[in-house]
């Protein structure tokens, strides 16, 4: 190692631990993720699409309560004006942006949430006086004559204490009436059908209390704990006790919120709307996030203004999550470069052992080198066949793609059907990448023989399996995120393996016998 390669390499650390010693010594930067289990990072998306001078659109935000702490919002307004009001006499908040709109505009509001469940499951007071959530509304018809009826056939007596209303009527909504996704909203013709959406049996809900003189509204929260971005949950409260009473016709439970769910909106009304715009359309995105909300806060906005205008975690929830991936490769491109350098393994390229480690994430290390063994075998065999015919490079290669394809459809099905979660996350695998990689085993094989192809293969494998855990680790992801000057420390550790002129291992094993017997010694 050359002085020139040691200084670099050593500035490099120096630099990176410097920044990162500051931050963690002197800001209190949190080093590992906390197991807080219900902390939250939600994103609002708007898509806005319009040509006229004044627009306007609006979007339900969530506010604080006993059981749902709001912090650090942050607002993209794409050049339009942003303002929050507060509606009368709630404690509802709405979100509105202005200006003129011409093309698409993507607005946007994100915030994190912890959330409380172990809280008193009601809310101790009332936004609105409770009288005056009894008359009737265009979507609640109270009164209707299907509906006392229905209260006459429930035996629902107002002597009865409130609560105890309150359970008759949410069983009758919640076991005798279906739930259908294309289903009615109306409240009569929900009763009618005995089917209806999730607005429908929520208004039928409340409809029915008001009638029962219990005081009620709607209401709209998103649970956080969907397959994939949040998905929307109506439901209603109900007057009883003193409290507000939680009660969901969709999930069966009354009195108490699931652990997963952030309230938007108590109330009727629409959780997106416009005017002077031809479209709108909105989605969500979560992160469950692992840091407490004083520690998040503190990284959130550091005290130095450098550091907070470069916070990574300012980024939108998209972003943060690839950057957790990219951000970690730098690792695994250590562990490679200590394998091919100090170690002495050859492997199929310098990336492929990362690639597969990467593609390997969201499974389990056995299944899944075990699936890629499966997909390479089978592409060998198609290349012995596809060499009887002589085709040319190109044709060949794509001959190949489709085959690893194939190959990556069954696997899923097979998962579906044995009901392995395991396999159906092979299609996460870089298809093309493991294409080159059975033509390079291939053309290996041919020159070196298949012994070498092989022990190749197998370094690439074994090389890939020390890299798994880090592309595997949430403290890995974690801790480069917050502290992306790691990376600088990486580079450095890069300079001087580069610089390393040494021998390595698998030549000190290699040749151990000639240094036992004293081979290039002097006599």
């Amino acid at each position: 190692m050359t002085r020139a390669v040691a200084c670099v390499g050593f500035g490099l650390i120096a630099a990176g631990a410097a920044v990162f010693l500051w931050k963690a010594a002197l800001l209190g930067t949190p080093l590992q993720p906390s197991e807080s289990r219900n902390l939250w990072r939600v994103e609002i998306e708007l898509s806005v699409r319009g040509s006229e001078p004044r627009s306007s659109v609006a979007a339900l935000l969530p506010a604080s309560d006993h059981a749902q702490t709001i912090f650090d919002e942050r607002i993209g307004s794409d050049g339009l004006a942003f303002g929050i009001r507060t509606e009368r006499g709630t404690s509802q908040r709405v979100g509105v942006w202005r200006g003129a709109l011409q093309g698409i505009r993507h607005p946007s509001y994100a915030f994190r949430v912890q959330l409380h469940p172990e809280a008193d499951p009601g809310s101790p007071a009332s936004e609105l006086p409770p009288d005056a959530l009894r008359e009737a509304a265009a979507d609640l018809p109270v009164g209707a004559e299907p509906v006392r009826e229905l209260l006459e056939s429930l035996d629902v007596s107002l002597a009865d204490d409130a609560l105890a209303r309150t359970r008759t009527l949410f069983a009758f909504v919640s076991d005798e009436l279906e739930a259908a996704e294309d289903g009615s909203d109306d409240a009569l013709l929900v009763l009618a059908g005995r089917e209806g959406s999730q607005q429908g049996r929520a208004r039928l809900l409340v409809t029915l209390l008001r009638s029962a003189a219990v005081p009620a509204r709607t209401a709209m929260g998103l649970s956080l704990e969907a397959p994939r971005d949040a998905r929307e949950l109506v439901f209603a409260e109900a007057w009883a006790d003193g409290r507000w009473v939680p009660l969901f016709p969709t999930l069966g439970t009354m009195g108490t919120r699931p652990a997963d769910l952030v309230v938007l909106q108590r109330g009727n009304g629409s959780v997106v709307e416009a005017h002077g715009v031809e479209a709108v359309s909105h989605r969500y995105r979560v992160l469950r996030e692992r840091l407490r909300p004083d520690e998040l806060s503190a990284l959130m906005v550091p005290s130095s203004p450098l550091l907070g205008a470069l916070s990574l975690y300012r980024l939108p929830v998209r972003t943060q999550a690839t950057l957790r991936i990219l951000l970690v490769i730098p690792l695994a491109a250590l562990v490679v470069a200590l394998f091919r350098n100090i170690v002495g393994l050859r492997t199929f390229g310098t990336f492929m052992p990362i690639l597969i480690a990467l593609a390997l994430r969201d499974t389990a290390l056995s299944t899944g080198l075990a699936m890629v063994a499966g997909v390479l075998l089978t592409g060998l065999a198609g290349r012995l066949v596809l060499d009887r015919l002589h085709l040319l490079l190109v044709p060949r290669l794509c001959v190949l793609l489709c085959l690893v394809i194939l190959v990556v459809v069954a696997l899923a099905i097979a998962g579906y059907g044995f009901e392995t979660r395991d396999l159906l996350t092979g299609v996460l695998l870089p298809i093309v990448i493991f294409t080159m990689l059975i033509e390079r085993f291939s053309i290996v094989a041919a020159e070196e023989g298949y012994r070498s192809a092989l022990l190749l293969l197998l370094n690439s494998l074994l090389v890939a399996a020390f890299a798994y855990p880090i592309f595997h680790s949430i403290f890995a992801a974690h801790l480069m995120l917050g502290y992306p000057e790691l990376v600088l420390c990486v580079m450095g550790l890069l300079v001087m393996i580069g610089g390393y002129t040494g021998y390595r291992l698998a030549e000190l094993v290699r040749f151990r016998s000639l240094a036992a017997d004293g081979v290039g010694h002097a006599p």
